[in-house]
């Protein structure tokens, strides 16, 4: 089954656009918990509540040879009806990319990846033979500050818009295997891009601890043909406690932010 059919699915079989982030941070783990545990908990905790898990690649290779294992082994055990996402942030020369695309599909057995795109298409064009899988583009990142190569040369006619218009063009010729990642923390921007990218998926990171807008995420965030967002809240959830009662946190966080992005779908309704 494609991603794109397999988040549908997930999304109305949940009444959910949350995706919880695992980024097992080494600092906020529960004390006396191993990493495997953490992360089985807090999926099984949250399972009936999401649309999507996303693996954060950076924070398993940091608990070294374990980590690497822990991310294979626990991807494999997520149910195949709940869509997973390797966050990755590849973005390389098609010699590279190659490998990086044989790691996502082969190796990890994620069916959707992040990308970065300064690259150029040559960065994405080897995840896309792989039609059952979707890439997600970054073309606006969750950070504030220190992002301005993605406004250049101006705030109207931005970098972003550019490859914004790049991937919308793309999509057309792989229809359903391309996406965007797009942050909640900068709101303007997200309902940009919107508008310029009608029918593309959006990841939106940024809701949560980083404190992204999430009206503008469900008002702006689905497709015109009615793929809703993946929300993703990864600290907000996993590590909302570092006590014992870790998973029934987890569990009550993603309760709440579920929620929360039904009430903003209902009041859009009105």
């Amino acid at each position: 089954m494609r991603f794109i059919d397999r988040l549908r699915e997930a999304q109305q079989r949940n009444d959910s656009w949350l995706c919880v982030g695992l980024d097992p941070n080494r600092e906020l783990l529960p004390p006396g918990v191993s990493l495997e545990t953490f992360c089985r908990t807090v999926i099984d905790a949250t399972i009936d509540y999401v649309c999507a898990f996303k693996f954060n690649l950076a924070f398993f290779l940091t608990h070294g040879a374990e980590g690497y294992a822990t991310l294979i082994d626990v991807m494999a055990s997520v149910p195949e009806h709940i869509p997973v996402i390797l966050d990755a942030k590849f973005g390389d020369i098609d010699y590279t990319a190659q490998q990086h695309a044989r790691i996502t599909f082969e190796v990890t057995k994620a069916q959707a990846v992040t990308l970065t795109p300064y690259v150029g298409i040559e960065a994405i064009m080897p995840f896309l033979q792989n039609p059952e899988s979707m890439v997600l583009v970054l073309v606006r990142s969750a950070n504030r500050l220190g992002n301005d190569f993605q406004t250049w040369p101006s705030s109207e006619s931005p970098l972003f818009r550019y490859v914004t218009s790049e991937i919308n063009t793309l999509e057309q010729q792989y229809p359903g295997q391309l996406g965007l990642s797009v942050a909640a923390t900068l709101p303007r921007d997200l309902a940009r891009i919107r508008s310029w990218a009608p029918n593309v998926p959006f990841l939106i990171p940024g809701v949560g601890v980083q404190e992204g807008d999430l009206r503008t995420a469900v008002q702006h965030g689905a497709t015109r043909t009615g793929i809703g967002p993946i929300i993703n809240l990864s600290r907000a959830i996993s590590h909302a406690s570092r006590g014992p009662d870790f998973g029934e946190q987890a569990r009550a966080a993603a309760e709440h932010w579920v929620q929360e992005i039904r009430r903003e779908r209902e009041a859009l309704r009105v």
